[in-house]
């Protein structure tokens, strides 16, 4: 299963990975589809939805070039194509988040997205 991430004329897709958390997928398929706006972090992209989640579900705070994440406290999926503030010579978000998901293409696409830019994310 694929999630397409709608931003403006830029358009990334991410392959889920059911087994790895499928608590996670499951709650953001009820949701789509999202319509938030982005903030970024470094080179995360995160932006607030409706999904309601508790559980940490693989939880990670080292993360990949790709990895599409939940941040529980923030309700927030993340996208990381690089560095955060806090990185050293790892990817690090501000908090453990659930990896469910990974970019593969275009990723270089992503620096381009300004915060205050529209997403949409729905299942491609």
């Amino acid at each position: 299963m694929y999630l397409r991430f709608i931003f403006g004329t830029c358009e990334v897709t991410a392959e889920l990975d059911e087994k790895k958390a499928p608590m996670t997928i499951d709650a953001i398929k009820k949701c789509l589809p999202i319509k938030s706006i982005v903030n970024r972090w470094g080179d995360e992209i995160y932006f607030e939805t409706p999904v309601k989640l508790t559980v940490d579900e693989n939880s990670k705070d080292v993360v990949e070039e790709g990895d599409v994440a939940f941040w529980i406290p923030g309700r927030a999926i993340c996208i990381f194509f690089g560095k955060t503030p806090i990185s050293d010579d790892k990817i690090r978000p501000a908090s453990a988040v659930n990896v469910f998901g990974k970019i593969k293409e275009n990723l270089q696409l992503l620096k381009e997205i300004k915060t205050g830019t529209k997403v949409i994310v729905q299942i491609d």
